[in-house]
């Protein structure tokens, strides 16, 4: 499994957990890797649930210190004002550029950027790409 698949299982985690006090993570996460697994024929490696458990964890275990700093790079929007998958993908970016230091900022940039250019709205990666920039440089 890709990576690329991994943050894909990882941004479903994050989007059906924010809202969610009754989210249950492990079975979730069962029915994701085998839903991948049907589709594309893919192997999870312990690698890889490891990142994804990782990558979830430290995004919604960080979650308000990370809204905080994202809330900061804002310019005329509000946190509450962010659509839903947009958040998921900042929360995660911010996580795993922070946290988790996985890959290189800018790589975790440009992931994120294609992630919103594939799952969120036409001008999402613009906006994505201009609140994350500014923690690349830090």
């Amino acid at each position: 499994m890709t990576r690329h698949e991994c943050r894909e299982i990882t941004m479903k985690l994050v989007f059906s957990s924010l809202d969610n006090a009754n989210f249950d993570y492990a079975t979730t996460l069962q029915d994701l890797l085998q839903e991948i697994i049907s589709a594309t024929n893919s192997e999870v490696l312990p690698a890889d649930n490891e990142f994804i458990k990782s990558l979830y964890n430290s995004a919604i275990n960080n979650k308000q210190d990370i809204i905080n700093q994202i809330s900061e790079k804002l310019k005329g929007y509000e946190w509450h004002r962010v659509y839903k998958v947009d958040k998921c993908l900042l929360l995660m970016a911010v996580a795993e550029m922070n946290y988790l230091k996985s890959a290189p900022p800018k790589v975790i940039l440009n992931e994120y950027i294609e992630m919103a250019k594939q799952y969120s709205t036409d001008k999402s990666p613009k906006f994505i790409n201009g609140i994350l920039a500014n923690f690349v440089g830090e």
